[in-house]
């Protein structure tokens, strides 16, 4: 009745699916539901006789029968009750670790393009908003869907013990209690994926306003964020409500509802009683029965929430997790030379064309510089060599071979890569250089490649040296000091392909030329593509390539472009400030 259409019935089985390997503690958890509800009748059952008998008998000592097999009753209820409560959340806490394991698995694997379409705080809000929401339908949803339906299941067969005729009057009130959740369920599902979708906002806005704080300062965005933030949070609160009142409807109405049938069957066995159908014992247990249905009712028109939020929720997790990771067919591990050929490449993000008819070819060994204004696809062109993107047409061939016929591990491997935007993680300088492939570095190379990189120039006058943590994405460190860290790490894996993305845009002068002596002895007999805009980084290149709109327009050395007096002429001479 909860879950009418296929696709909803698809999506909580495949749920459940994830509870399958601890199915013994599921299996435990269901039986202990099940044994409790099955002593829900027990109570009007215990009160017949007293009733019936035990008024009359007051005096003798079978009297006593009656409230000591009570309080066993509701011992044993109670240690059911322990033993599938906590078996039950043993199994959906388990569940709920696997999904985001399962999830970040994909996530890491993701290509570029998924990224550029999804922020952060939206996928974050996967990571924790929505798996709580699961959390509700694998462990309160279960618990008052399988107890609840017992416990009525229960109670009804007693009923028709009693009196099968009264019962049977009870099953007319069904159609009607189906009909209105039939109708609210898919308006609750769709709310609450809207409302997942606006929790998802207020974490990328509040995530940007962390990252942002200083030019929220600097340029007074306080207003602004507080507006965007004051929007975000409102959003999730209308449809937080939306929920809440759509649930809030439903349940009072199932209530008069079956409040409606149970009062209309006390009036029954009242004239029933009167007329000598019953006895005193059965009336009041066939009523104290009729009672007991009320609050499982009710949680289960209640449940329908969560089971809701829990199938929207469902569908935010299974989307990550099915989502395309990077395509992978290559089987090649060898180590290759570095020769790069760039055949007819084209890039088009959306309706913008990054690259258009790029034809390059760089030796192994060459050291080329990638300069041209902002946007000219310097930056596109170096992540092709990595596979961060895929050519929209074209191809790249690596040692004159497709470079798809390279694993995507293996291709990584033998590339060095520092971007223009420095990622540090939260933990220390040594272990951010020897970070990934490099962790099995010894502390002496880590070591090396910290002073090559003049790490250790700023990391001695460091309480803790090496191992000072440095702060989320590195913000206890300098730019330029982040900037040495990360040369640092692509020093330290010693790769035949090197891509320095303004690897030392953050460099003081002083910083920069002890850097560039290490970057001129890593760029030996390596192959190595440089994004730059400093002329003391261009002019020691083998070759310079200077594009403009996604397309290149010249290529040489540095004294033969400027001599040639075409677009990188006026590059050097406007100073490289408009690239």
């Amino acid at each position: 009745m909860l879950l009418r259409d296929p696709h909803s019935v698809s999506i909580y089985l495949r749920l459940l699916g994830f509870v399958r390997p601890y199915w013994r503690l599921f299996t435990l958890s269901i039986v202990a539901m099940l044994a409790l509800a099955a002593t829900e009748w027990m109570l009007p059952a215990l009160l017949k006789p007293l009733i019936d008998r035990d008024f009359e008998l007051a005096g003798g000592t079978q009297v006593y029968l009656t409230p000591v097999l009570l309080v066993g009753l509701f011992a044993l209820r109670g240690l059911l009750s322990y033993a599938g409560t906590v078996s039950l959340h043993w199994v959906a806490q388990r569940t709920i670790m696997d999904l985001r394991a399962r999830m970040f698995q994909t996530l890491a694997r993701l290509p570029a393009p998924f990224f550029d379409a999804h922020g952060a705080g939206e996928l974050i809000s996967k990571f924790t908003f929505d798996v709580t929401q699961l959390a509700q339908a694998t462990t309160r949803v279960l618990t008052v869907l399988i107890k609840d339906s017992a416990v009525i299941v229960v109670l009804l067969s007693y009923l028709f013990y009693l009196n099968w005729r009264l019962a049977l009057f009870l099953l007319f009130f069904a159609p009607p209690i189906g009909f209105i959740v039939g109708r609210v369920s898919r308006r609750m599902r769709d709310t609450s994926r809207r409302l997942q979708d606006s929790v998802g906002e207020i974490n990328q806005v509040a995530e940007e306003a962390i990252r942002g704080q200083r030019e929220i300062k600097v340029f007074d965005g306080f207003a602004y964020e507080a507006a965007r933030f004051a929007d975000a949070i409102n959003g999730a609160r209308k449809f937080h409500m939306k929920v809440v009142q759509t649930s809030a409807i439903m349940v009072p109405l199932i209530q008069l509802i079956v409040a409606l049938g149970i009062g209309m069957m006390i009036v029954f066995a009242l004239r029933e009683a009167a007329a000598g159908g019953m006895t005193r014992g059965d009336f009041i247990a066939f009523v104290t029965a009729t009672a007991l249905l009320l609050p499982p009712t009710k949680r289960l028109a209640a449940v329908n929430e969560f089971l809701q939020r829990g199938i929207a929720a469902s569908e935010s997790v299974f989307g990550l997790i099915d989502a395309e990771v990077e395509s992978d067919g290559g089987s090649r591990t060898d180590r290759p030379r570095g020769d790069l050929t760039f055949e007819n490449i084209n890039v088009i993000y959306g309706e913008r064309t990054a690259l258009s008819d790029v034809c390059l070819h760089i030796k192994a060994g060459e050291s080329i510089a990638l300069v041209g204004r902002s946007g000219a696809g310097k930056t596109t062109l170096a992540n092709l060599v990595p596979r961060f993107y895929e050519p929209t047409a074209g191809q790249l061939l690596l040692d004159g071979r497709p470079i798809s016929e390279w694993s995507l591990p293996a291709l990584r491997a033998h590339i060095a890569y520092v971007g223009q935007n420095i990622v540090l993680f939260n933990d220390s300088i040594f272990n951010n250089i020897a970070y990934g492939a490099n962790a099995s570095a010894s502390a002496a190379a880590v070591e090396a490649a910290a002073e090559q990189a003049q790490v250790l120039a700023f990391a001695a006058d460091l309480a803790e040296g090496l191992h000072t943590p440095v702060g989320e994405n590195g913000l206890r460190l300098s730019g330029g000091q982040r900037q040495r860290v990360a040369i640092a790490r692509a020093l330290l894996k010693n790769a035949p392909i090197l891509i320095l993305d303004e690897a030392t845009a953050a460099l003081d002068n002083e910083a920069e030329r002890l850097v560039q002596g290490a970057l001129e002895t890593l760029r030996q007999g390596r192959t190595s593509l440089t994004v730059a805009h400093r002329l003391s980084t261009i002019v020691q290149a083998d070759r310079i390539v200077v594009l403009e709109n996604g397309r290149i327009v010249e290529t040489g050395a540095h004294q033969q472009l400027v001599d040639a007096n075409g677009a990188y002429a006026r590059l050097y001479a406007a100073g490289f400030d408009a690239m």
